[in-house]
Formats: C-alpha cells, structure tokens, sequence
C-alpha cells in the first residue's frame, strides 16, 4: 500500500495514487509522520502556479499531495503540466531511475464518475475527504468562492468541501480581478467562509497588475508564501502527534484517575464522522472561548485596531501570528 504517495529511500519520490481512490490503501490506520495536503485549483489565471506548488511539496518528503481541479482550472494547468514539472525538478536530485508513476496525481469532475460504477464502491470526494489533513484552495476564484459560501456542491471540489469533516483546516487563498474582489458580494462571502465555516483566509495580495492588466488588489498571495504556510501546519501537526505520543507513555497516578470515567490512553486521529457529519456534541465557538480580541491573535500583543475587530475576525496582517503553537493549541481540530 503506497501510504505515503512516496516510496522509501535515498529519497522519497512522489508516486500518483491508483484509481480507484481508496483513502485506506493511502493512508494508515496509525500516524506515519506524513502529513497529507489535498489542494484544489480553480479558474484562475493564478492555477498556472499549481506545478510550483505541487513540485515545492512533493520535495519535502514529509507531505504527501492530491490535486484537485475544477474544469475551468485545467485550462491553466492539468495533469500532463503538474507532471512535467515535477519530474524536471527531481531529474537532478536523484542518480535513481524515475517511476513511470511519478508526480501527483491530479483529479477532475470526470474522475469523480468514470471511477464509481455501482453502490458500494469508493465515491472519489469522500475518500480525498477522509484522506486530507489540509485542504488549500489556490487559487480560490470569485465563482468558487461564491460556491462555498453559498453551500454549492455541484463539482468535485465542492463536493469535497461541503463533505469534509470540521476535523480538518481550510486555507482559502482568493484570486480574482480587482473589481470582482471589491464586490460587496465577496465581502459578504469572505465573512461567511470566516465567521460561520471558520475558514483561514491567506491574501490576496493587496496590490499590483493584474494578468487581465488591472492594477490593484486581487492578486493570489505569493506560491511560495502558500507552500511556506502549509509546511508550518505540517510542522505543527508533527508537534502534535509527538505531544501524543509522550502523553500515551506517561504512566497514568491513580489519584488522579476519574473513578467514573476511564482513562484512555489511545489517542488515534479522530475518526471521520458519517455523512452529513454531525458530531455527538457541540464544538465550542470561538466566543465561549472568552477570547478578547481577534480569535487568530490568540496570546499575541492586542493591535491598535482592536476595537475594530471582533473575536470572529481573521486578520490577514496577522497571519504569521496565525500559525503559532499557542493558536493552533486553541483550536478544536488541533486538539482543544
């Protein structure tokens, strides 16, 4: 089973999962060190920095990678493109015979129905959906963030999102024309992904000319500003699995044992709610944490603006703020 989508070695070699997509032929019961990103394209001019990132990641070793891309994305870059890329970036790392299956592989809506043929088998947004630690949209167009906002589902990509368990982060990174992003109604959605899905939100960058020849901003943050985020979570989760394991080895007082409750000592990756993922409880919202101040500024020096912001604001100043232990420790998904 290619758990990694990587083989073992001098190097790890990125390797394309096989079809069907199952997530546990991808992924192991236990934590292995890796730390699995599914990135989703959509159509905008800024998908044509989706090798950059694919290759930039696939040379980590410690991230393992699915692409997926909506029709209009694959007008930028495709599987053949993605391929390329990374096979001319690993020529001159390695003296081994590349696989005739290297690279990542990149899924489309067609995927999602040539691959199911009957009831019982794997259905491809669910498996990418139990798979995924991570879930990036860069670039994130103004057409798909309506989409998300408005609780679409109608392609792969939303289909996965919509089907996603709240166990797992997503990092929103629009790109779109300066007009489009002005638009009251990206405002409207930019807070709904924020406020009531508790999306992260990274860009854009706010100045510029545009591909279209606008000047302004819209443009998608930097690709090597998105890969450096997502090894930071990929970072941070590592921390997380070795904070586990330390808690698992550490012989259990018995005076501090709950006579009613037991003490587990097994601490798995929680497991994928059913669909429409309702949890057995309610998760607390970022306002009974009794933050004061931005949510995402979590034991950070209170800005100048603060009385302008409210606990359910995601500064895009702060971002680096953002990725701090102290704040990933305050989140549900990162194990509150």
């Amino acid at each position: 089973m290619n758990f990694a989508n990587s083989v073992a070695g001098p190097s790890r070699l990125p390797r394309k999962s096989a079809r069907p997509f199952v997530s546990s032929d991808n992924r192991p019961s236990e934590p292995d060190g890796i730390f699995r990103v599914v990135l989703i394209t959509s159509g905008s001019v800024a998908s044509i920095k989706a090798p950059d990132i694919a290759t930039a990641l696939s040379n980590s070793g410690e991230i393992a990678l699915q692409i997926v891309s909506t029709k209009s994305a694959t007008h930028f870059s495709n599987q053949t493109v993605v391929d390329e890329a990374i096979r001319k970036s690993l020529t001159n790392l390695t003296t081994e015979k590349l696989p005739d299956d290297l690279g990542v592989r990149v899924w489309t809506d067609e995927d999602e129905w040539s691959d199911w043929k009957k009831v019982g088998e794997p259905i491809l947004h669910i498996e990418l959906r139990r798979w995924a630690d991570l879930v990036v949209v860069a670039p994130c167009s103004a057409n798909t963030l309506a989409k998300i906002a408005g609780g679409l589902c109608d392609n792969l990509a939303t289909s996965l999102l919509r089907a996603l368990s709240p166990e797992t982060p997503v990092i929103i990174c629009p790109a779109m024309n300066t007009h489009m992003y002005q638009h009251k109604f990206t405002s409207k959605h930019l807070r709904i992904i924020q406020e009531e899905l508790e999306y992260f939100v990274l860009g854009p960058q706010g100045g510029g000319v545009l591909a279209c020849g606008d000047e302004g901003p819209g443009k998608m943050t930097d690709w090597r500003e998105i890969v450096y985020t997502i090894e930071n979570f990929a970072a941070m989760h590592k921390i997380k699995l070795e904070e586990r394991k330390q808690q698992v080895n550490i012989p259990p007082r018995a005076d501090f044992l709950d006579p009613v409750i037991p003490l587990s000592r097994d601490t798995p990756r929680p497991p994928t709610p059913p669909t429409p993922n309702r949890l057995d409880k309610e998760l607390p919202t970022i306002d009974q944490l009794n933050i004061v101040g931005p949510a995402y500024m979590l034991g950070m020096p209170v800005p100048k603006n603060a009385k302008e912001l409210d606990a359910k604001t995601a500064s895009l100043q702060h971002w680096k703020e953002m990725q701090g232990e102290t704040y990933w420790k305050s989140r549900w998904w990162g194990g509150m």
